[in-house]
Parts: C-alpha cells; sequence; structure tokens
C-alpha cells in the first residue's frame, strides 16, 4: 500500500491598511488576489487596521502613511494633535509606533502577533529617503514607493517580501 502525501495549501491573511484601497484595488489587488494565494482584507483608516488586528491574525500587514483616524477618539485626538490632515499627520506610522514601540503601546488590545515587526511593510507614497529614519526607528525594513507610477505587482511584491522573509527555512510553494 502507498501512501500519498497531500500537502494542504492554506491562504496567507494579509492586511492593507489604505484609505484609498478601493480605488487602488484593481490596479495593485488584481495581482495579489489572482494568485490565489492570499486573503488580502482592507482597512480604510487607522481605527478600522486596530480593530482587525485585534481580531485576526494576520501573516503579513502593509502600511500606508497617510490614512485617516476613522472612528476610535484615540486616533481622532491624535490626529487633530498633529496636524488635522493625513499628510500631517502620518497615522500610519503612528500606528506602527503604537504596535512595535517597546514596550508595546495599547498592549492589551492586541494579540503578541501584532507586535512582530517582521509582519510589516509601508506601502507609501513618501519616498524611502524621507522614510528611512522613521522605519529604522520602529524596525520595519519593506517598503515599497507607490508614487512613481502606477505599478500593478508593487502591492504583491512587497506582500511576497514580507511572507518569503518570515517563512521557515523548509518552506516552499
Amino acid at each position: 500500500m502507498t501512501l500519498l502525501k497531500v500537502k494542504v495549501m492554506t491562504k496567507k491573511r494579509v492586511l492593507w491598511i489604505e484609505d484609498s484601497a478601493y480605488n487602488e484595488n484593481t490596479i495593485l489587488a488584481a495581482p495579489v488576489h489572482l494568485t490565489g494565494k492570499y486573503d488580502l482584507s482592507v482597512a480604510l483608516s487607522a481605527s478600522e487596521g486596530t480593530n482587525a488586528l485585534r481580531k485576526t491574525i494576520f501573516d503579513a500587514v502593509i502600511v500606508d502613511i497617510r490614512i485617516p483616524p476613522g472612528n476610535d477618539k484615540r486616533w481622532i485626538d491624535i490626529y487633530y494633535e498633529l496636524g488635522r490632515s493625513n499628510m500631517a499627520a502620518r497615522l500610519g506610522l503612528k500606528l506602527l509606533e503604537v504596535l512595535l514601540s517597546t514596550p508595546p503601546r495599547w498592549p492589551e488590545q492586541f494579540p503578541d502577533s501584532a507586535h512582530d515587526r517582521s509582519r510589516y511593510g509601508v506601502l507609501s507614497v513618501e519616498s524611502g529617503i524621507e522614510l528611512k529614519d522613521d522605519l529604522a526607528r520602529v524596525g520595519v525594513s519593506a517598503y515599497r514607493d507607490k508614487g512613481s507610477g502606477p505599478d500593478p505587482t508593487v502591492l504583491l511584491e512587497i506582500i511576497e517580501e514580507i511572507i518569503t522573509r518570515r517563512a521557515p527555512k523548509d518552506y516552499d510553494e
């Protein structure tokens, strides 16, 4: 009798925190969906992003730097404190600081996986040079610039960078 080994491939969970995700969805998310490897969730604000991170363990989290606060009073207060615009407040960076600072801020609200730096990447219109020090401070190394033109694979590329980096040594597709 021969035993047949069956490898069950489960989709990796990905959270994309991006206020214009639905506008960009057809361009950037299509390649992600077409691979069939990822279950892509979208959060349109800092509030939606933190709520999703409280409820689900994601294999990769992609954050835009310029996101609105949403309806959580803490994010609204930070937004007003930092300039009252997505560009000035840079709440995506604040979200990373909240989750990835040592010790984490608001630690009682998130599972341990939400504090794992290796799960995060930034996809934003700010240049890598502009964000270099901030990303180093929060410990996020995966970064892609979406401002230099519509590259339809940029979201997929950063997701695969994070997933590949986090994969065990014996991982194969």
